[in-house]
């Protein structure tokens, strides 16, 4: 019988999360999910890659009495209006880590990674931006996109209600948020704060390589096909590709902003930065 997840990374997409991940699950004493993102428990999105209890209970299996902390990482559950609710029922004493970053820069990050898996189809932030109403009524939306409400930029970066949102559902106790803006200050730091609240000994790690950094695709046919085959692969239970989608892979610089579109994206999130910097201080 497998063992139960103790612990969920709720997000947020584009905040750190793989790269937190990629470390904890080289940790002797942590057991992560082999699939990352399963995306069992947002039940109001898309997204799920494992919707059946008994192949999501299967994740687990692997973890022994070695792992004090099992856990999994699904970047989109603080967005879900019913991740949370979802796992507080079935794991009552979930710890959950919240990470999160500047909401412009997520913003923008989170629009290149849309055209990269294909959610997106518009060849600028700016223009992707100013169709969020259309977009909200059912129109202009990419053939390929499989949850609409992720190209709702605003919504989905608007993190400091998120994070309030989820404070008036668990208790701060049960809660650990690591700004990303720190992670990169001090990487080790930031570490040993997740190993500390996770009730797990330090193992010495002293390298923190990052993850999942800005990338494109070569070829939009082939990043199809691989997107089709990764699904595929998940229905099948199949953990691990290929490595085509590495092939098709590029170095992706975002583009320039332009000063006007940026003092409107700093306006849109002033009052989610005024959240979030009063969180951070409150915990600094």
């Amino acid at each position: 019988m497998s063992r139960q997840p103790n612990f969920f990374i709720l997000g947020a997409p584009k905040c750190g999360t793989t790269s937190l991940a990629h470390w904890l699950e080289a940790h002797p004493q942590v057991f992560l999910s082999p699939i990352k993102e399963p995306h069992y428990y947002s039940t109001d999105l898309a997204n799920r890659n494992i919707t059946d209890s008994r192949r999501y209970a299967r994740l687990f299996k692997g973890a022994s009495d070695t792992h004090r902390a099992i856990g999994e990482a699904s970047t989109w559950y603080l967005f879900s209006n019913e991740a949370v609710a979802n796992i507080e029922r079935k794991h009552t004493d979930a710890r959950y880590i919240v990470m999160t970053r500047d909401p412009v820069a997520m913003a923008h990050s989170l629009y290149h990674h849309n055209r990269r898996v294909l959610h997106e189809d518009n060849d600028s932030f700016e223009s992707a931006w100013n169709l969020q109403k259309e977009r909200a009524a059912g129109r202009q939306l990419p053939r390929n996109c499989k949850e609409p409400a992720f190209l709702q930029y605003h919504a989905a970066c608007s993190l400091g209600s998120l994070l309030q949102r989820l404070y008036q559902h668990v208790p701060t106790e049960r809660v650990l948020h690591v700004p990303l803006e720190w992670m990169h200050e001090d990487p080790a730091r930031e570490y040993r704060r997740v190993l500390s609240y996770l009730e797990v000994e330090d193992d010495g790690r002293d390298t923190f390589p990052p993850a999942n950094e800005a990338r494109g695709h070569r070829s939009r046919f082939l990043q199809r096909l691989i997107r089709c085959g990764g699904e595929v692969r998940m229905a099948l239970g199949i953990k691990k590709g290929y490595g085509l989608a590495r092939l098709n892979d590029k170095p992706q610089p975002k583009e320039e902003l332009s000063t006007t579109f940026r003092e409107e994206l700093e306006s849109a999130f002033s009052q989610e930065r005024n959240k979030l910097k009063t969180m951070m201080e409150s915990q600094a």
